[in-house]
């Protein structure tokens, strides 16, 4: 996310901007949305752990079993999910109707490597 004020890159989940000070849409809770990554918890594949980034902005790690969730402004955001085998590339659209998403993954088993697979998004 950028200022619109002063056009500073700021982390998506700033209310003020660290720059100028001005609020951010995240300071007005009706453009406020969430975002939760669920991975399933597998027998396989259970030692990998794959990168997730929100709009270029790292968020975290999923390991087997977890959860990673973050607030968000409501309009269109890309997630990433890195892997040692490849990446997966999914596009997101947050609305004022449906301010939440969830995406379960589960890990596809390669020769010697994992990737993420995306099993489900459902809009809440």
């Amino acid at each position: 996310m950028y200022c619109l004020e002063c056009g500073i890159k700021l982390d998506f989940n700033a209310k003020f901007c660290c720059n100028c000070g001005k609020p951010t849409p995240m300071s007005d809770e009706n453009k406020v949305g969430r975002i939760n990554i669920i991975r399933e918890k597998k027998m396989f594949a259970f030692a990998i752990s794959f990168s997730v980034y929100v709009d270029d902005t790292l968020l975290g790690y999923l390991k087997n079993g977890t959860e990673l969730s973050t607030d968000i402004v409501i309009g269109p955001h890309k997630i990433v999910l890195k892997s040692t085998e490849k990446d997966v590339i999914q596009d997101i659209l947050l609305t004022e109707e449906k301010k939440e998403v969830d995406i379960t993954i589960e890990p596809k088993m390669g020769l010697v490597a994992a990737k993420p697979q995306i099993k489900e998004i459902n809009y809440k």
